[in-house]
C-alpha cells in the first residue's frame, strides 16, 4: 500500500513529495493513506492473526499430546526399572 501524502509532525506541513522541502530537515514523517486502504489493510492483518492463532493452538494441542506420549513413556519406563530393581535386591 503506497502512501498518499506525508506529514512532518514538527511543523505540521502535508505534502505529496516524501522528499519536499516543506519539512523540518532531519524531522520524522509520516505516511498517511486513505482511510478504505487502511480499513482493508486492517481485515487482511485480522486474518492473518487469526490464522496464526489457529495455528497456535493446532501446534499446541500437538505440543500437549506429545509431552503426554513422553510423561507416559517415562513413568513406564520408572515402573519397569523399580520391578527390576526390586528383583535384584
Amino acid at each position: 500500500m503506497k502512501p498518499l501524502a506525508w506529514y512532518d509532525p514538527t511543523n505540521g506541513m502535508v505534502s505529496t513529495d516524501k522528499d519536499s522541502p516543506l519539512f523540518t530537515p532531519l524531522g520524522q514523517i509520516w505516511p498517511l493513506y486513505l482511510q478504505s486502504e487502511q480499513v482493508e489493510e486492517i481485515k487482511n492483518l485480522r486474518g492473518e492473526i487469526e490464522t496464526l492463532g489457529a495455528m497456535y493452538e493446532l501446534a499446541s494441542k500437538q505440543r500437549n499430546a506429545l509431552m503426554d506420549e513422553q510423561r507416559a513413556q517415562v513413568a513406564a519406563w520408572r515402573a519397569e526399572h523399580a520391578i527390576t530393581k526390586a528383583k535384584n535386591v
